[in-house]
């Protein structure tokens, strides 16, 4: 494991979690936009999905938090794991040096399947790939790996201001 990049949680009122994260603990908003389209789709499986993401970090950078609303679905408890737009804590981001050899080593090991997904450029200006995988009990575990320029998110701006 090369190190953690962010925890995602899933909330039921976006502007609420924003309230308690940024003025009650004084995480920093890096990015407020709304994820859809076919590459969101593929990496949740969930036809016309979309989602309100609140990207934030810790004052001096760190291990963000993601949070996610998902306008207009039921959200509510799931047998197994949970489904991606589940409210609560959903999955793990761990970033990787190289993602294809570690989802090799998952495939080879553990009989993980995952598709790669590339996060457009307008979201991570310097790219992402990222693939969500589950862990033995079910949990959403996502991988990432970011391009050679810039090592995440624009911080300390908002994705339209980088």
């Amino acid at each position: 494991m090369a190190s953690l990049d962010h925890v995602n949680i899933v909330v039921a009122d976006l502007d609420r979690a924003h309230d308690f994260y940024v003025r009650g603990i004084g995480l920093v908003p890096v990015m407020d936009r709304v994820l859809e389209g076919p590459w969101f789709e593929r990496l949740t499986a969930m036809p016309g999905v979309r989602a309100r993401c609140l990207i934030l970090d810790a004052p001096g950078g760190g291990c963000r938090v993601e949070l996610l609303e998902f306008p207009g679905r039921d959200g509510g408890p799931v047998a197994a794991n949970s489904r991606p737009e589940t409210i609560g804590l959903r999955h793990v981001a761990i970033r990787v040096e190289d993602l294809d050899a570690v989802l090799a080593r998952l495939a080879a090991g553990f009989a993980a399947v995952a598709t790669v997904i590339e996060v457009p450029r307008d979201i991570v200006a310097a790219g992402k790939r990222m693939a969500y995988v589950r862990d033995p009990d079910g949990a959403i575990v996502e991988l990432c790996q970011y391009g050679a320029a810039d090592p995440g998110f624009c911080r300390g701006a908002l994705a339209d201001d980088c």
